[in-house]
């Protein structure tokens, strides 16, 4: 039976987006790949049907296309570019989330070139017509030299006329609805106790996890760090880096922006030389 509050309730998928995207350290990832799945609830199927009406909507033809999914994690959004036509790159910097998402493209009878690399310094030997990074990735890049030289890389991977999609948490979300704050979750199968904690820009999460393995517990603790950026700021280092024509949307709609909105979502276009 589940034991928690409606603040537990209401913070739980915020819990699971935030803690559980892509960072620069391996050892953020080790365990967490196993109970990723198991609590996440993100609209993985909103995403992917916003990303269908917005290249009908421009003429673009992405069946049969290369793209490159920085942070593939568990692999759900993976799955779900292939399966509306992509031919699909995925990287992570953990293995162990990669493992997860093999196992689904193979239970799916799907393929995908998956890669371990570092989404802030990667080096392919292929162009892609679109690079997606999905659920907070560039959040955890807390490094300005490195959030830079990441979209210097996927500047020089994309293809002219070719698509960069992001998204973020906002500085409200993170810094208003997350905040300095502590949350609990208790199941019969599984319960964490997380800690934030904020200094300027910066926000700590510490996570314990206990999940049930037989008669057992197992405990695996998580640290992470995420950086609030501003819309701003990530427009003016896009543009640096050559791109020129910048969408801002509030999440995965055709929403403009709203600086009460929880998720910032970037469509950048390159431009054909």
């Amino acid at each position: 039976m589940l034991k928690y509050d409606y603040t537990v309730i209401i913070f739980l998928t915020i819990l699971i987006n935030d803690l559980l995207g892509r960072v620069d350290k391996m050892n953020q990832y080790t365990g967490i790949a196993e109970v990723y799945d198991k609590l996440i609830d993100v609209d993985y199927d909103g995403w992917k049907n916003f990303l269908v009406k917005f290249f009908n909507k421009e003429g673009f033809s992405y069946k049969g296309k290369k793209c490159l999914e920085l942070g593939c994690g568990t692999g759900n959004m993976t799955l779900r570019l292939k399966k509306i036509g992509f031919e699909v790159y995925g990287m992570d910097i953990s293995e162990d989330m990669m493992c997860v998402a093999q196992e689904k493209l193979m239970e799916e009878n799907l393929r995908a070139v998956l890669l371990n690399q570092d989404m802030t310094d990667f080096s392919i030997d292929k162009s892609f017509s679109c690079i997606f990074s999905f659920c907070d990735g560039y959040n955890y890049i807390t490094d300005e030299n490195k959030l830079v030289n990441s979209f210097k890389n996927v500047y020089s991977h994309l293809n002219d006329g070719g698509y960069f999609i992001f998204d973020v948490s906002s500085e409200y979300k993170l810094k208003n609805i997350i905040g300095s704050k502590s949350f609990t979750l208790v199941e019969d199968d599984i319960c964490y106790i997380w800690d934030n904690f904020i200094d300027g820009d910066i926000i700590e999460m510490y996570i314990t996890f206990f999940v049930k393995k037989g008669n057992l517990y197992k405990r695996i603790e998580e640290s992470h760090i995420q950086r609030a950026y501003s819309c701003d700021f990530l427009k003016r280092c896009l543009e640096k880096t050559g791109f020129k024509k910048i969408n801002i949307y509030n999440g995965y709609s055709f929403e403009k922006y709203s600086p009460l909105g929880e998720r910032i979502l970037f469509v950048c276009k390159k431009g054909i030389n």
